[in-house]
């Protein structure tokens, strides 16, 4: 039987100043085909943090391989939240914030 660990989602680089860690973490579902065929892989994005820790203005960057986890990452990165920069006594939003998700089988995995 495979086992899944979704390793990480981790913050690769952020705008200088900014205050953010990952407050709401879900756990992104592994895409049954990369599975079957014991494909890993990983998603970068470009997005703004919203004063309520919310994602907008989601952009992929890159991923690896090309178009095969980039559904299951948006919609798992739908469900993060981060606690956004605060400036000055306000929250507002900050924008060309990275993130990056990554999927890793443990194990040894046999294609199906």
């Amino acid at each position: 039987m495979k086992s899944i660990s979704l390793i990480s989602i981790f913050i690769i680089c952020l705008i200088p100043g900014l205050s953010a860690g990952t407050t709401i973490y879900v756990k992104p579902n592994y895409p049954i085909e990369a599975l079957k065929k014991c494909i890993e892989g990983w998603v970068e994005f470009e997005v703004t943090v919203m004063p309520d820790g919310s994602f907008e203005n989601v952009k992929i960057i890159e991923s690896h391989p090309e178009g095969i986890f980039d559904e299951a990452a948006k919609e798992a990165l739908k469900k993060h939240n981060l606690v956004p920069k605060e400036l000055i006594g306000a929250t507002e939003p900050t924008h060309g914030v990275k993130r990056k998700i990554s999927y890793k089988l443990d194990g040894e995995c046999v294609p199906t």
